[in-house]
C-alpha cells in the first residue's frame, strides 16, 4: 500500500517499506522502485508542480507539456485543505512556502496520483542563501522516508547538471513564460473588473476570449504572438466606463510567498473597485537564474549587479578549469535570464493593446540595482528585489497604494519591511506591511486594508485633478 492513510489525528502511517525511485547517475533515465530502468518518454512518468499557479497559466502549461508528449499536474491555489495535509509531516515552524508545498504534495499523492505512475515532484527554487529553502533537500529526504511512497522522486529542480530531469530545455523556458502570461491575463481581468460598463457580462466575454486564445494555441491555429494580438484586439472592444490610468490601483508585492497567500488581499481590493496588481512571478524567476552570476561576479571582486552582469565578465580564457565551469554556468543562466526578460517585454507590448495592462515591465537588473542601494544584492535573498520593487513603484507613480505582503517567519520578507518602513514614511503613497500565516487576513488586517483603500482613492483623486 503506497498511499497515505487518512486519519482524524493527522498521523502518517507507513505500510510495507518501499525502495525509493531515483535518477540514474548520468540522469539519462529513471530507476524505479523495482530496479527497472525507465526512459523519460515513458507515459507513466508524471511531473508535478506542487506550488500554486493561476488558472490561465495551468491551462497553457498543461497544453505545452502535451505538445512535447509529457505529463504534468499543477497545483491550484493554496487553501485550508492543503495546509491540513501539511500537518501530517510538518512541525509548523517551517515557512508558509515549505508548508504549502508539503501539503500540496501530500494532497496530490492522496487525491490525484495513480498507483501505477512514476511521479517527479519538482521544487520551484534551488538557491542557497538566507532562506529556509536551503534546507528543503534535507527536509524532503526525511519526508520521503516517512511518506514511503513507491515510484516517487521528491524535491528536484530541473537544471543542466541533472539533464533538466529529462525535459526539453525549450519546454522549460516556455513553461515559465506561459505562467507569466497567465499573470498578465489576471492583471487585465482585474482591471476590467473595476472599469467595465457591465461587469458580469464583460467578465464572461473576457473568459470566452481568453479560452479561445488558449484553445487556438493548443490546436496550433495561432502562434503565440498572433494569438495574443487577436486576444488584445477583442478584449479592447469590451466597453469600459473609466480610463485605467484614472482608476485607483494598488500593488501587492513581496517575495515568492505571494504565490501562497495573496488571494484574500487581491479579492478585498476588487470588492472596493481598486485595481490590484500582484507583482509578477518573473521577478522571483529572475532571482533564481541570477544566483550563479552574482556569486561568480562577487568572487571576481565585483559588488553591484550592473558590474556582475557585464557580459565581458564571463569571458576568462586563461582561467582554470573550475573557474571556466563556473563561468559557463553563470553564462548559461544569464542567457536564460536575458531571454526571459526579453520575451516578457515583447508579450507585455502585444497584450498592452488591450488597454488593460498598466504596469510597465522593469528589467530585473535595474530592479536589483535599485534595491542594492539599501541592502546588498550579494546577500542572495529576496530582500533587495522587494526593496527595489518598492522604490521603482514610488518613482513610477502608477500606484496609489502599496502592500508589502510577507509571512512572519520569512527572514528576507521581514528584512524588507524593516528597510522599507523609513522610506515609506517619506513617501506620499499609502503603504502597509502585512504578515500572513496563510491565505487569509485577520480582522485588524482588514481594517488596515480599509484605511489603505480610502487613502488610495483619495490619492488617485488628487492625481486626476492635476
Amino acid at each position: 500500500m503506497s498511499k497515505i492513510e487518512h486519519s482524524k489525528d493527522l498521523k502518517v502511517y507507513q505500510v510495507n517499506k518501499v525502495k525509493q525511485a531515483r535518477f540514474s547517475e548520468n540522469y539519462k533515465y529513471i530507476i524505479d522502485s523495482d530496479g527497472q530502468n525507465i526512459e523519460f518518454d515513458d507515459p507513466r512518468i508524471v511531473y508535478v508542480d506542487p506550488e500554486p499557479r493561476n488558472q490561465y497559466g495551468r491551462r497553457l502549461v498543461k497544453n505545452l507539456f502535451k505538445k512535447y508528449n509529457r505529463n504534468i499536474r499543477i497545483s491550484k491555489e493554496t487553501d485550508a485543505s492543503v495546509l491540513q495535509y501539511a500537518k501530517k509531516i510538518c512541525s509548523g515552524r517551517e515557512c508558509l512556502a515549505s508548508v504549502a508545498i508539503a501539503g500540496a504534495v501530500l494532497k496530490d499523492i492522496n487525491e490525484y496520483r495513480d498507483e501505477n505512475e512514476i511521479t517527479i515532484y519538482r521544487t520551484p527554487i534551488d538557491n542557497h542563501g538566507p532562506c529556509q529553502n536551503g534546507a528543503w533537500p534535507v527536509l524532503w529526504e526525511t519526508f520521503a522516508k516517512r511518506l514511503n511512497v513507491k515510484n516517487a522522486i521528491f524535491c528536484v529542480f530541473p537544471k543542466y547538471t541533472n539533464n533538466y530531469l529529462g525535459l526539453n530545455r525549450d519546454l522549460l523556458a516556455w513553461e515559465n513564460i506561459y505562467f507569466v502570461i497567465g499573470q498578465y491575463i489576471i492583471e487585465a481581468r482585474n482591471a476590467l473588473h473595476c472599469v467595465a460598463v457591465r461587469k458580469s457580462i464583460a467578465l464572461e466575454l473576457f473568459e470566452d476570449i481568453t479560452s479561445e486564445f488558449i484553445d487556438n494555441l493548443k490546436e496550433g491555429k495561432k502562434t503565440l504572438n498572433t494569438g495574443l494580438i487577436k486576444w488584445a484586439k477583442e478584449v479592447a472592444r469590451i466597453p469600459v466606463k473609466a480610463k485605467i490610468e484614472e482608476t485607483p490601483k494598488v500593488l501587492i508585492f513581496g517575495g515568492l510567498n505571494l504565490m501562497f497567500d495573496h488571494y484574500p488581499i487581491e479579492d478585498f481590493f476588487l470588492e472596493k473597485c481598486i485595481i490590484p496588481k500582484v507583482v509578477d512571478i518573473v521577478e522571483s524567476m529572475s532571482l533564481i537564474l541570477a544566483e550563479s552570476t552574482i556569486r561568480y561576479g562577487f568572487k571576481k571582486g565585483f559588488i553591484t549587479p550592473k558590474e556582475q552582469f557585464n557580459k565581458h565578465l564571463l569571458d576568462f580564457p586563461d582561467s582554470d578549469e573550475n573557474d571556466q565551469r563556473e563561468a559557463r554556468r553563470a553564462k548559461r543562466n544569464n542567457n536564460a535570464l536575458q531571454f526571459l526578460n526579453s520575451q516578457c517585454k515583447i508579450i507585455r507590448k502585444l497584450m498592452g493593446k488591450s488597454g488593460l495592462l498598466f504596469d510597465p515591465f522593469i528589467d530585473f537588473i535595474d530592479l536589483f540595482e535599485e534595491g542594492n542601494k539599501f541592502v546588498s544584492s550579494n546577500s542572495l535573498s529576496e530582500t533587495p528585489v522587494i526593496t527595489g520593487r518598492f522604490l521603482h513603484s514610488i518613482k513610477e507613480g502608477i500606484y496609489d497604494g502599496l502592500i508589502n505582503l510577507g509571512t512572519f517567519n520569512c527572514q528576507p520578507a521581514m528584512n524588507s519591511q524593516a528597510i522599507i518602513r523609513p522610506l515609506a514614511n517619506k513617501s506620499d503613497i499609502p503603504y502597509a506591511a502585512i504578515d500572513c500565516e496563510g491565505p487569509w487576513i485577520s480582522t485588524n488586517q482588514r481594517r488596515l486594508l480599509e484605511t489603505i483603500a480610502i487613502q488610495a482613492k483619495r490619492v488617485r483623486k488628487k492625481k486626476n485633478e492635476l
